[in-house]
C-alpha cells in the first residue's frame, strides 16, 4: 500500500484558531490528508459547528490518526504500581519513552489501550483508515535493556508493539492499516514479522 505524500501532520496543542489558518494553508498547499493525533479532541468532540471542522469537510479532507503516538499505548500512571511493566535502563525501571514489550502484562494494556483508542476514533475517520504509530520523538531507539528484550533489537522491540496493535485493529476494522517506521540502522533478517495490516512508511525508511 502506497501512503499519500500530501498528507499534514496537526499537533494536539494546536488551538481551534490555529488551526483555521492551518487549514486553510492546507487547501493552498494542496494537502489532500489531515493526520491528529490518537488523543486529539477532533475525535471525541461532538460539536462539529467550530469552523476548522466545518473547513475539513467543506474541503473533503481525508482524516487519518497518529504521529509519535506508541507511549499513549502504556499510560505513565502505571508506573508506580506497575514498574515492571515499563523499560530498563542500567538495571533500573524508566517511565520516560518506551516499555517493556517482552512482559506479557505489558502486551495486554497495549491491547486494551489499542482497542479503546481505535475503537473512538474509527468513528471520525475517513477510508483509507490508516493510523500512524511512531515511537517518542528523537527516541526512536530508546528501548528497554531488560534480560529478556536484550534478546531483541530495538526495531524488534518497536515491532512487538506494532504488531499487538495491529491484532486489535484487524477485530475492529479488518480494512484499517498502521504505518510504522523503520528504526534500524543496519539491516538484519528478519527474525518477527509485520501483520498484513500494517505497512512501513517510506519516507521514513
Amino acid at each position: 500500500m502506497k501512503l499519500s505524500r500530501n498528507r499534514l501532520f496537526i499537533e494536539k496543542k494546536t488551538g481551534a484558531k490555529e488551526r483555521v489558518k492551518i487549514i486553510n494553508s492546507a487547501v493552498e498547499d494542496k494537502y489532500d490528508t489531515l493526520v491528529f493525533s490518537l488523543d486529539d479532541n477532533i475525535f471525541k468532540t461532538k460539536n462539529w459547528n467550530q469552523k476548522y471542522l466545518k473547513l475539513i469537510r467543506r474541503y473533503a479532507f481525508n482524516i487519518e490518526a497518529g504521529g509519535h503516538n506508541l507511549p499513549l499505548l502504556m499510560p505513565k500512571r502505571l508506573y508506580m504500581a506497575n514498574k515492571e511493566l515499563f523499560r530498563m535502563d542500567q538495571g533500573k525501571r524508566k517511565k520516560d519513552h518506551h516499555f517493556c514489550p517482552t512482559n506479557p502484562k505489558t502486551i495486554a494494556v497495549i491491547a486494551e489501550n489499542s482497542r479503546k483508542l481505535f475503537a473512538d476514533v474509527l468513528q471520525v475517520m475517513t477510508a483509507p483508515r490508516i493510523f500512524h504509530l511512531f515511537p517518542d520523538k528523537d527516541h526512536e531507539r530508546t528501548w528497554c535493556a531488560c534480560p529478556a528484550c536484550r534478546a531483541f533489537r530495538f526495531s524488534e522491540q518497536y515491532l512487538i508493539a506494532i504488531n499487538t496493535a495491529a491484532d486489535e485493529l484487524t477485530k475492529l476494522d479488518p480494512e484499517a492499516k498502521i504505518v510504522y517506521v523503520d528504526i534500524d540502522t543496519e539491516p538484519e533478517a528478519a527474525r518477527i514479522m509485520p501483520r498484513k495490516n500494517t505497512f512501513i512508511d517510506a519516507k521514513n525508511k
